[in-house]
This record gives structure tokens, sequence and C-alpha cells, in this order.
């Protein structure tokens, strides 16, 4: 048995030696890296963009046009693909950065043959240089120590209406100012009624129509003129057209004395209005993560100083995974973002809130 052992040793290594002497063949001949990802080729992608195409019915005028919007359909295809790896990654870094971490996830919508350039030139339309027709009101704060509810999510009450599509005018501060007086109309009346938005496109002289504006001075107008025609009595065309000073003075049918401005970067501030009734605001809707956003709640990336889009806040609520939310009424119709609606980060630790939410806040009065 004492002579086995010395056996035993030199035989271990020997073994060694031998995976030792196998390490160098193994550095010049590496296994074959996993095979990439497998890509389309070219004729699937351009089968796809034609049912695209298909889907949201767009047709172009010349080939050379043609192929320039099947090219940035493409790039935003492949950006649509590459979301996912991207997100995990970034997920890791940038503790002092939060809004370049998100949450939500994306997919194709009717913007895909657009650059996201193009995108917010007709699809935003908050215009910060526009003339307030009425001058806005002082921040009118509530009571700090009222009550406020864990979750508000007025579309439960039926104070909202279904989401609407502004086209390619850039009236998305028209909107939020319909639902908002739509939610108080509600509230109020017990009555849900599509307001007009045309209305303000074409008579509000604080804001250029289809060129932007601000809901401010929409909700001045309304309230200076004591109410709003419907939808049906007014109704939207995606141009700027004559004011019909008839409509916009009487045949009112929702009445307003006023708005009143939010408390600026405070979000419980912004959370005791809203579990009031629903708000404007005003965001950041320039990435191209926003533009194609699909669900899940959005971190960013976008500004908090470079707001260029309005919306109307029709809740909040907290999530099974403790994750706090906004609810936002969206312009751009039913397959953006969940059904119309984007969920964006509640009580982040930047006083003006996930793309400037709270920076500038405003609700109807009656």
């Amino acid at each position: 048995m004492a002579s086995s052992k010395p056996s035993y040793y030199l035989s271990l290594l020997f073994s060694i030696a031998c995976l030792l002497s196998l390490l160098p063949l193994s550095a010049a001949n590496p296994s074959p890296s996993p095979p990439p990802p497998c890509e389309k080729s070219d004729k699937e992608m351009r089968f796809l963009f034609s049912r695209w195409m298909a889907q949201y019915g767009k047709a172009y005028s010349w080939p050379i046009e043609h192929e320039k919007r099947y090219q940035i359909w493409k790039d935003n295809s492949n950006f649509i693909g590459s979301f996912r790896s991207e997100t995990e990654i970034s997920s890791g870094v940038g503790a002092f950065a939060p809004q370049t971490v998100t949450d939500s996830f994306v997919g194709m919508n009717r913007f895909g043959d657009l650059t996201p350039g193009e995108f917010a030139e007709q699809f935003t339309g908050f215009n910060a240089t526009g003339g307030l027709l009425h001058a806005a009101p002082p921040p009118c704060p509530i009571p700090p120590d009222s009550w406020l509810p864990c979750c508000v999510d007025w579309r439960s009450s039926g104070a909202v209406t279904g989401v609407k599509f502004q086209r390619s005018c850039a009236s998305c501060w028209a909107f939020a100012a319909a639902a908002a007086i739509e939610g108080l109309n509600k509230i109020r009346t017990g009555e849900l009624v599509s307001l007009s938005e045309q209305v303000m496109v074409d008579c509000d002289t604080g804001s250029s129509g289809c060129s932007g504006g601000r809901a401010d001075t929409a909700l001045g107008l309304v309230a200076a003129r004591g109410g709003v025609a419907s939808e049906e009595e007014y109704p939207y065309t995606g141009v700027r057209g004559g004011c019909d000073v008839g409509k916009l003075l009487s045949g009112h049918s929702a009445s307003l004395s006023g708005f009143r401005a939010v408390p600026p970067n405070d979000e419980r501030q912004l959370a005791l209005a809203v579990a009031r009734q629903p708000v404007t605001a005003y965001i950041d809707a320039g990435a191209r993560e926003f533009m194609f956003y699909k669900g899940g709640v959005y971190r960013g990336p976008c500004s908090a100083e470079r707001v260029n889009h309005a919306v109307a806040i029709v809740g909040y609520c907290e999530g099974f995974g403790g994750d706090k939310y906004w609810i936002a009424k969206n312009s751009w119709g039913s397959d953006w973002g969940e059904q119309g609606y984007v969920y964006l980060a509640k009580d982040v630790w930047w006083p003006q809130g996930t793309c400037g939410l709270a920076t500038s806040p405003f609700y109807p009065t009656a």
C-alpha cells in the first residue's frame, strides 16, 4: 500500500503536464464563436415594409421618396430590434443618470417612416415662445396635508374620452386642454362629452394652430368665452382654418370659468391636483424610445428642461413591483403606446419629474 502512493502522484503529475501541453494548441485554434443572430434579407425587409405601408395606408408619389422612406423604416426597425439588448446593458450603469435607464419596451407603429426630427416636428407641438392670450394664473397650491389616494384613474370613473389622433398637425396642446375640460365636465355634470380641439386650433390667437401652441392659452381662450363646443358641432380637420366665431361664442357643450397652475416642480402637488381631476402637462417626447414606446414604465431618455409636447395626466398608481407611475393620455392614436397612453415614472428624485412633466401643469375650473 505504501508503494502505491508515489505511483499515484506520478500519474497525477503526468496528467497535468499533458493538459498544460495542450493549452498553446487551444489558444492558437480557439473554438469558433457562435454565429451572429439571424438577420432578415433585404427582400424580406421590403416585403415587411409593404405590409406596414398597407396597414397604415401609406403611399409615396415618387420612387426616390419610396426608397428614402424604406431606408428610414429599415433603420427604425433595426433600432426596435436592438432595443432590448441595449436596455439590458444600460440598466447596469448610469446610477447618477436615471433618465437613461428604462423599464419600457418599444414596437413598430405608424411613425416608422419618419426620422426622429421629422416626427418631433410633425407630432409634438408645445410652443414655449407663444404669447398668452390671457395671463397665466399664479400657482395655486393645494394644502399639502390633504387626503391623497394611493391610486387614481379617471378612466375607470368614465371621465376620459377615447384616445384621439392629432394627425400631422402639431396640436397636442389643444388635445391636452380638451381632455382636461372633458374630465372636469364629467365630474361636474355626470356627462362625458367629446369636446372640440378644432375650435382651439382655429381660434386661439395665443397659439399657432398646427405649428404648435400651449395648453394654458387654450384653457384661457375657453374660459374667456365661457365654454367650448362639442367635437360633433366643431369637428377636427387636422389643419388650421378660419375661426367660426358663432361656435366659439355660443352653443357650448361644456362650461368653464378659468384655470389654475399647479405649483411647478412638485410631484406631490401634481398628485393632489390629479386626484381631483385630469391635468395638462408638458413633457419632452423627442426621443426615438418615446416615438416607438409600446408599454411599461417610461423613465427616459428625455430631458426635463426641454419640453416639446403636451399630454393630459389622467391618473397615477403603483405597480406590483413597487414602480410608481403617472397615467398620461396622448393624442397619437390608440395604436401608439399602451392603447394610446404612456406610463411615466412617478416620484423621481429630480424635481421636474420624468421628462419634465411637473414643470408647468394646469387644470381647468368651472
